[in-house]
């Protein structure tokens, strides 16, 4: 048998090699969902290494808190320090060509070389305290020896003359400086900034130990911390977490579809070739072939692809993880390292997937191929016998399909987390009632599209429908993957569309302003005259300012608050209100937003002494407010007016994220008055003016983006669909040999029998599109009627647009998958096919 295998391997490759095609696109994505996970790591590593290199002891303050300057001198008199170099970063916003300011972080220029986390890319760091350099990817619309503009923390400009760029591995997290000037002008930028710690290269012969020792003796009484390089890179690996872990979640869980999309193009392809085989099987049972034996050896067989397939998909995983790493720093606007690390893990766990995925996917057809009687062999086989759905189906069908439906209704009614649960079963339920009814309703379809296109097409179309009708569970089989494939595709679109659509409606429920200015650095005040002076502005109906601090509810806890003046509630800022009346805001009282009134049971009319101890302010509840999430806007979980907060707010905690709310007066038109307060902006260097326009695009952008993602996932799931409605062509064209000869002797042109399997893989394409886009949106509707609340709806926003790309896809790519069966189809002489 072992023999027999083996020459029906060699013998017959080409009916194998697109089932390992897509069992080697799943591996793929297996190998790549685990070498991702390495690459981040690796690259967090390889970020912290170069950030900690030459570092061999570290001091910081103990409890918190700048290190005092002249520490650094006291270090350097240490016996065995060979240098010592404060380090620190400071907030240091970049002016772009256009003069807006964006967020960036500067850093000072370490004296020693060995202490410097960086490397020179181009030009050379700053020798004087007009010069700046900059990270290589920050310095991209910038020119060596051009003027570049930073604001400083009093909000003025600094002008700087670049005179370099460096290089270091993608950031990855650490919060590493963009910018790096001399310390004399970080501290112009920065003034009394001080030290987040020092750190200390040994001299020679100095072990880490021995110095850490040496320096706690010298400076371990003054309130810090000393420790040792090794010490300082494993905290700072521990402390950071990896940028990319939401991009490994997607990988995997797509890794799984992609697995399960394989599964079954194998399963389908193993049970093709079992029935084309039925004569050849039996006559080795009748030559004295076991049961257990022919069974092994389908089994084999499947070991023997899977294993091949694997090492190919292992491969091709390295490719898929350098893909996902290069996209996401595409979408995210930056280049980034790319690591391809393969570990043993990775290694054994592709190849253990793809071989049990594969021997799994096969194993029902193997154990049909037992079944094959020995007299099965003294009869010529019946070549495309008609293999119809019986009755366990439907009724199979039908139990599944009243059970989801069931969940379905029961869902939305039910509490969100119960919900959320019903919600899946349901999708999953659906989704089995949806695969177990396709043998029965795919042969009335496709002969209804043969019927329909058969003005169009003539004969072809006719013969295709035929042709799919024939064997109505494999042609159901073959357009199932498929279906999988655009039912995630379609749900996550329509869910991401109806998740934008609800944002956008909060936020206009919830901001009655016509334009937010916020600071770019959120730890940077605005002029507390700004709204006056906005507020003078033609046009400008009214400005008011919001602030958000740290609030003390006494026995409620601590909780991220907002603050904002009291007239502005209901004219400027109308969040969703549940419980209660929010009109207006004024001394003494306190709205809560709903998360909290759930966590802490407060209710309308409760009473909040809310302050320190010692002096207790009471605010009463007056109403409870659901909010949205956007830049300027956000209410946090408590609600006061602008007058109440010093009196609660945490002391030492001053506020942040400040922005001022402009309202226009009515009829005034946006594009006029705009221009006017970008002038009255002059005086506010990091002052960032948005329209609600502006705000939709900002709430929407992190959306589309994760789309993109998870469109670039799916389509690895949909190609190994259309790898499985090829093979399963390919393996039809093999069987029909005789019947495809005998139709070109009949009059079939070559160009006709090339239509008639473009049409048939058209038609199987267009039913499996059609039935995934139907679940999928299905889902996406039931979804939005569970998660769906007041303050952040998500809506049935159906994106035709996205969806008839899906579908068009689906249907232009049918015919290349058609390609290459049709091709061998005609390629063969009617007399040669006559006889077999």
């Amino acid at each position: 048998m072992l023999r027999t295998v083996i020459a029906g391997l060699t013998a017959r490759p080409l009916r194998l090699v697109l089932s390992a095609v897509a069992i080697a696109l799943g591996v793929a994505f297996v190998a790549g969902a685990s070498v991702l996970s390495d690459a981040v790591d690796a690259g967090l590593r390889d970020a912290v290494a170069v950030e900690t290199r030459g570092v061999d002891a570290s001091i910081s303050r103990t409890r918190g808190g700048p290190v005092p300057v002249d520490l650094v001198a006291e270090v350097r008199r240490v016996p065995g320090v060979a240098a010592a170099e404060g380090r620190v970063t400071v907030s240091a916003p970049l002016r772009d060509a256009a003069g807006r300011p964006r967020d960036t972080a500067a850093t000072a220029l370490p004296a020693d070389e060995g202490l410097r986390p960086f490397d020179l890319a181009e030009g050379r760091f700053p020798g004087n305290a007009g010069e700046v350099a900059m990270a290589r990817d920050e310095a991209a619309d910038h020119r060596l020896g051009q003027p570049v503009t930073v604001i400083g923390q009093d909000g003025r400009d600094h002008s700087f003359t670049l005179a370099g760029t460096f290089r270091r591995p993608t950031d990855a997290g650490i919060g590493a400086a963009a910018l790096v000037l001399l310390p004399e002008a970080l501290d112009r930028l920065s003034p009394g900034a001080g030290f987040a710690e020092v750190v200390v290269r040994a001299t020679p012969g100095v072990g880490q130990p021995r110095l850490v020792a040496d320096l706690t003796r010298a400076v371990g009484g003054t309130g810090v911390s000393v420790v040792t390089g090794h010490e300082a890179a494993a905290r700072l690996l521990r402390e950071t977490p990896p940028d990319s872990t939401g991009l490994t979640a997607f990988s995997t869980a797509f890794a799984v579809l992609a697995v399960v999309v394989a599964a079954m193009v194998i399963g389908n392809s193993f049970t093709i070739l079992v029935a084309q085989r039925a004569k050849e099987l039996a006559l080795l049972r009748c030559v004295g072939a076991g049961k257990r034996q022919v069974f092994t050896g389908v089994l084999a067989e499947a070991v023997v692809v899977g294993a091949v397939a694997s090492v190919a998909g292992l491969f091709g995983g390295l490719g898929v993880a350098a893909a996902l790493q290069a996209f996401a720093g595409a979408l995210g606007g930056h280049a980034t390292d790319v690591h391809v690390p393969l570990t043993a893990r990775t290694v054994v766990a592709a190849l253990a997937v793809g071989v049990l995925v594969t021997v799994s996917a096969a194993a029902l057809p193997a154990w049909a191929a037992t079944r094959v009687a020995p007299v099965e062999a003294l009869r010529r086989p019946m070549e495309g016998r008609s293999t119809r759905a019986g009755r366990p189906r439907a009724v199979t069908a039908i139990v599944l399909l009243v059970a989801g439906v069931g969940m379905a209704v029961l869902a939305p009614r039910a509490a969100v987390g119960t919900g959320a649960v019903l919600a899946v079963a349901a999708m999953v339920t659906l989704l089995g009632a949806l695969l177990a009814v396709g043998p029965l309703v795919v042969g009335p379809v496709v002969r209804g599209l043969g019927a329909a296109c058969a003005p169009l097409l003539g004969l072809p179309a006719r013969l295709a429908a035929l042709n799919a009708d024939r064997n109505p569970k494999r042609t159901a089989a073959g357009a199932a993957a498929l279906t999988i494939g655009l039912a995630v595709a379609s749900l996550v679109t329509t869910v991401a569309a109806g998740v934008e659509a609800g944002r956008t409606r909060g936020l206009d429920q919830q901001l009655a302003a016509d334009f937010t200015v916020t600071s770019v650095v959120s730890t940077q005040p605005l002029p507390a005259t700004l709204a006056d002076t906005l507020a003078a502005v033609p046009g400008v109906e009214a400005a008011a300012l919001r602030q958000s601090f740290s609030g003390d509810l006494g026995t409620y806890g601590g909780a991220g608050m907002s603050a904002v003046r009291g007239d502005a509630v209901g004219t400027l800022l109308r969040p969703v209100v549940p419980a209660g009346r929010l009109d207006r805001l004024g001394p003494g009282e306190l709205a809560v937003s709903r998360e909290l009134a759930e966590d802490t049971g407060l209710a309308v009319g409760a009473t909040v002494q809310a302050g320190p101890r010692d002096r207790p302010v009471p605010l009463r509840v007056v109403a409870v407010y659901d909010s949205v999430e956007a830049p300027g806007v956000d209410l946090g979980l408590g609600l006061v007016e602008l007058g109440q907060m010093p009196a609660i707010a945490y002391e030492g905690s001053p506020g942040y994220d400040d922005s001022v709310l402009v309202g226009l007066t009515p009829g005034a038109d946006q594009d006029q008055v705009r221009p006017a307060l970008e002038r009255a902006l002059a005086t506010a260097p990091l002052a960032r003016l948005n329209s609600v326009d502006d705000l939709r695009d900002q709430v929407s952008a992190p959306l589309r983006s994760t789309l993109d993602l998870l469109w670039a996932l799916t389509a690895l799931a949909v190609l190994i669909a259309f790898a499985g409605i090829a093979n399963t062509l390919s393996l039809s064209v093999l069987e029909r040999t005789r019947e495809s000869a005998l139709l070109r002797a009949l009059g079939l042109t070559k160009g006709g029998l090339r239509a008639t399997l473009t049409a048939e893989s058209v038609f199987v394409a267009l039913f499996g599109a059609v039935c995934g886009l139907l679940l999928g949106t299905g889902s996406a509707w039931l979804i939005a009627r569970v998660a769906s609340t007041d303050a952040e709806p998500v809506l049935f926003a159906v994106p035709w647009a996205r969806l008839g790309v899906l579908l068009g896809a689906a249907v232009l790519a049918a015919p290349l998958a058609a390609a290459i069966p049709a091709r061998r189809a005609t390629r063969g002489s009617l007399t040669a096919g006559m006889a077999e």
